[in-house]
């Protein structure tokens, strides 16, 4: 696959997308946007892959949308709505999975924010639909949308305050200000912060433990388990948990770890 925007490898059972566009500290692009969706399809129906990790080139992750396409949009060019995301796979997602920034949701695979720099605007909007975020000790964090006449998008209002809490999303809404990794980590936007030098190992790190030690099947469940209860009570909940637990009692995975268990060594799953 040819990219212009972005870098896309798979390694070790690893996928990963960097945005490529480091003199523009990666500003966003609906043909950035376009690639990336291209790529974690390509890995998301890869068998052979087992976790995506997304990062920027140079020194920043993501500084927001161009601002060549936000000055179309202020001069009403342009149209700063999302769009509903054409793909056939996920036209048997969920509607709210199916937009240009919460699709992530959908995927059967894992997906790791590599956070190294300045990640604001539609950058942090991004990464608020990955799985799993981590930072760089140089990481900058924040919504900036009320600084710039703005308010808040693509359903960010809803992520976030179930990310980082009611009152802290408020706060972050509001002002439109930034955190740094260390305040990420402490109120629960990353789960990691790390010396620069050190994120993409760790980000693999995480990714091959993923990749290499669990079970396709039992990572594709518990993700599906944990966003679909996002929208339902306790009750739900545990019904579906149990039940998808009797069911996964069932599959190969399942006999494949017991079995490596009892014979002390490393699984192989299939992801049947």
């Amino acid at each position: 696959m040819d990219f212009a925007e972005i870098i896309y490898e798979k390694k070790d059972r690893i996928a990963t997308v960097t945005m490529n566009r480091p003199a523009k500290l990666n500003a966003w692009t609906p043909k950035m946007g376009a690639e990336m969706h291209t790529a974690m399809m390509d890995a998301e129906r890869d068998p052979s892959v087992g976790a995506i990790i997304v990062t920027g080139a140079g020194r920043a992750y993501c500084a927001g949308a161009d601002m060549g396409g936000l000055s179309d949009v202020a001069a009403g060019t342009a149209s700063a709505r999302g769009t509903v995301v054409q793909d056939e796979w996920l036209s048997a997602q969920r509607a709210d999975y199916r937009t240009s920034y919460s699709w992530p949701l959908a995927l059967n695979t894992p997906v790791i924010g590599a956070i190294n720099g300045a990640c604001v605007g539609l950058g942090f909007t991004t990464c608020l639909y990955q799985d799993i975020r981590i930072a760089s000790d140089s990481a900058r964090m924040g919504l900036i949308f009320t600084q710039r006449g703005l308010a808040i998008e693509h359903g960010s209002s809803w992520m976030l305050p179930r990310i980082v809490g009611l009152a802290r999303a408020m706060e972050l809404a509001v002002t439109g200000r930034l955190v740094d990794a260390n305040e990420a980590l402490e109120i629960g936007l990353v789960s990691r912060v790390v010396a620069n030098d050190k994120l993409m190992a760790t980000a693999r790190e995480i990714a091959s433990g993923i990749a290499n030690k669990c079970s396709p099947l039992g990572v594709s469940q518990a993700k599906k388990m944990i966003y679909q209860h996002l929208f339902t009570d306790l009750a739900t909940a545990v019904h579906d948990d149990d039940a998808s637990m009797v069911m996964m009692t069932h599959s190969e995975d399942f006999k494949e770890g017991v079995k490596a268990f009892l014979e002390k060594r490393a699984p192989k799953f299939t992801g049947k």
